[in-house]
């Protein structure tokens, strides 16, 4: 979804500016950049509210400005200022998300378009992660889990963006990507948004996965209503 839209404006010509909220070290950047998705774009911004991760993400993605703040907070960025906002599976870890929601509609244009995914959990959903008030979760940073499309839908209808289009999808974890992220937690090897680049071999591994019960992906593509 966010590739096609990326697709149309380079088709198109049309020179854009875009952020992604909560970048993290920028691997969602660099793999855009990879594929030639940003030639366009005449302003790419990341901001995270680590520092270190924005550190790293500015030294592998030298285009890139990063920013360190939190992103229900972006007094840092003027109103109305950017083609394309993203934010994938960042939501969820926000303390409220109705701050972030304002903020976002704050900096995109009026004909901008907002990118945002997040998880989406059914009553049996189960993972590693138990919490005595919410039972399983998928990630013990995850603040809140939605239930549905519609939960999910109606919090951004609520905070002024139409919907152009929804797609959900199985969530599936990499089983090479659990044991990275594993081994990068513990100290014992360092990631770097240009890994799988770097080490062509591991990118064979990729089909092997495991399907987590009851989770799936939600992603929707939006405009503001201004």
């Amino acid at each position: 979804m966010l590739e096609g839209l990326l697709m149309i404006y380079n088709k198109l010509g049309r020179k854009f500016s875009l952020i992604d909220l909560g970048c993290g070290d920028g691997r969602l950047l660099y793999a855009l950049y990879y594929r030639g998705l940003l030639k366009k774009a005449y302003k790419v911004v990341g901001v995270d509210i680590s520092q270190k991760r924005i550190k790293r993400l500015e030294k592998y993605l030298p285009i890139v400005k990063g920013i360190v703040a939190d992103v229900q907070d972006l007094k840092k960025i003027p109103k109305n200022s950017f083609d394309i906002v993203i934010s994938e599976q960042v939501i969820e870890h926000v303390p409220d998300e109705s701050k972030m929601l304002n903020e976002i509609y704050r900096i995109i244009k009026r004909d901008g378009h907002l990118y945002i995914s997040s998880v989406l959990k059914k009553k049996y959903g189960m993972w590693f992660y138990y919490n005595h008030k919410r039972g399983f979760i998928l990630d013990p940073t995850h603040l809140r889990e939605y239930s549905s499309e519609k939960d999910f839908v109606d919090i951004l209808v609520k905070h002024g963006f139409i919907i152009k289009k929804i797609n959900i999808r199985k969530l599936n974890y990499k089983l090479i990507d659990l044991t990275l992220r594993a081994l990068n937690r513990f100290g014992i090897l360092e990631l770097s948004p240009d890994y799988y680049l770097v080490h062509k071999k591991l990118r064979k591994l990729d089909k092997f996965k495991i399907s987590i019960v009851g989770y799936n992906i939600i992603e929707v593509l939006a405009t503001p209503d201004k």
